[in-house]
């Protein structure tokens, strides 16, 4: 864990890292589990990081201090764990996206819009948000 005493590209850096695997772990990291409940490994070939086309194509990050902490960023120790929490926004805007479409597809069919009540597991894969859209 990085301590974030001084604002550097280091801590923008950490910031925009955390944001992006948290999108990872919220869209993209599938993993399989036994009747246990625990994990099943299947080595480093199935994983699937986020890539180019996955980050955001404008990034914007910035710190805001209150100036009564200049050592720290808003009395923070740490700068990795809220961005990486931050990206639940991704899950749930996608998931607006999921119940907008759905309303409308209902709303074509002449059917009543309040049946589109649907649950967005995570991670939400693209087969998964396809699924739910009804484009598969």
């Amino acid at each position: 864990m990085h301590k974030a005493s001084t604002l550097c590209l280091s801590c923008f850096l950490q910031i925009e890292g955390a944001f992006v695997q948290g999108i990872g772990f919220f869209m993209l990291e599938e993993y399989l589990s036994n009747s246990d409940g625990l994990v099943i490994p299947e080595g480093t070939w199935t994983y699937k990081i986020p890539t180019i086309e996955t980050i955001p194509r404008q990034f914007n990050v910035e710190i805001m201090n209150s100036g009564h902490h200049k050592k720290r960023l808003l009395s923070s120790k740490a700068s990795g764990e809220p961005p990486l929490l931050l990206a639940v926004l991704v899950h749930c805007a996608t998931r607006a996206v999921i119940k907008e479409a759905r309303k409308q597809l209902l709303r074509w069919k002449g059917l009543n819009e309040s049946d589109s009540t649907f649950q967005l597991e995570v991670p939400a894969t693209m087969s998964i948000v396809k699924k739910l859209q009804c484009l598969l």
